[in-house]
């Protein structure tokens, strides 16, 4: 049975960290190698600080991955989707390599990403790194729960990972959204507390949904939230923060690439009501990009083509 990435799957951690690298021309085979080696190394760490309940996720950029595998592909694998019927400037950038590590500690995270970038150092440079933080026990800077009701349990798997017998070869795989979105806090501040709660359409302190007469179509919730289980997507987002910008930094799994896609496509206006998410009227995408997060078995086989 394939192995997924334990990041995937993991419960919600302090600390977040974000490395966004591209891969040096013709490196494809030492790079190949090395990502391998990621999982034991983290899993070393892992076990080194046990209390920080460290995981990582390595996700391969939709543009890259034939370079890099070039013998197979997931099915839906795509470029971040550039949507014709909105107006959204969605930043879409073609990164090569994702890399999340996530834990209860930043000094933790701060190891582990430079052992990660010293593995990998004469093979990539870094595009950005990012920084994210649990704020008030899951809430995102508006001052709200920034995913009311997440998938729990078994569904998170059903959700997140690639099924068996879909596509044996890419079982407990992702497919993986990430978008950085810039907040203009300053606006958001000046509405008035039901005001904000319209645009999120849930309760700001208990994060419940409003009821139906409060509750407009194109609410935050209405556009992101979804009852049925082909169409969920497991949210990983954690606030970022600093002097000049502060924001979200919205990392998305799927099991099924056109998950991913409908989801994005509802919030930017490709729905009922025909508008985009009322949120959006506060804040802009600085960066979206697609990848696949194969598991960990998928990443040792890779090393010598056993595919």
């Amino acid at each position: 049975m394939a192995r997924e990435q334990l990041g995937i799957c993991t419960e919600a951690n302090l600390h977040g960290s974000y490395l966004l690298l591209n891969a040096l021309e013709g490196h494809e085979r030492q790079i190949r190698h090395k990502l391998a080696r990621v999982p034991a190394l983290i899993e070393r760490l892992s076990d080194h600080f046990s209390e920080a309940m460290l995981t990582s996720v390595i996700a391969i950029g939709s543009n890259f991955w034939d370079s890099l595998y070039p013998d197979s592909r997931p099915i839906g694998l795509a470029p971040f989707p550039s949507l014709q019927h909105t107006d959204i400037e969605l930043a879409e950038a073609p990164i090569d390599l994702f890399i999340q590590v996530r834990s209860d500690r930043q000094d933790v995270n701060y190891i582990a990403c430079q052992q990660l970038l010293q593995l990998l150092e004469s093979h990539v440079e870094i595009q950005d790194t990012w920084q994210g933080f649990r704020y008030l026990d899951g809430r995102n800077l508006t001052g709200f729960v920034d995913v009311p009701n997440p998938p729990k349990g078994r569904l998170k798997r059903q959700v997140a990972l690639v099924d068996q017998q879909q596509q044996p070869l890419f079982a407990a795989g992702s497919y993986v959204f990430v978008q950085q979105v810039i907040f203009d806090l300053k606006i958001w501040q000046h509405l008035t507390l039901a005001e904000q709660e319209q645009v999120m359409g849930i309760d700001k302190v208990t994060g419940k949904v409003l009821a139906d007469e409060r509750q407009i179509e194109v609410s935050h919730w209405a556009l992101t939230e979804q009852t049925d289980t082909n169409s969920l997507v497991l949210r990983q987002n954690m606030p970022f923060a600093q002097l000049k910008q502060q924001g979200n930094i919205e990392v998305s799994y799927a099991a099924c690439a056109e998950v991913l896609v409908n989801a994005l496509t509802r919030r930017l206006g490709g729905n009922a009501a025909g508008a985009s998410d009322q949120l959006l009227d506060y804040s802009q995408f600085a960066c979206s990009a697609a990848f696949f997060a194969p598991s960990i078995s998928f990443l040792e086989l890779a090393i010598n083509h056993q595919l």
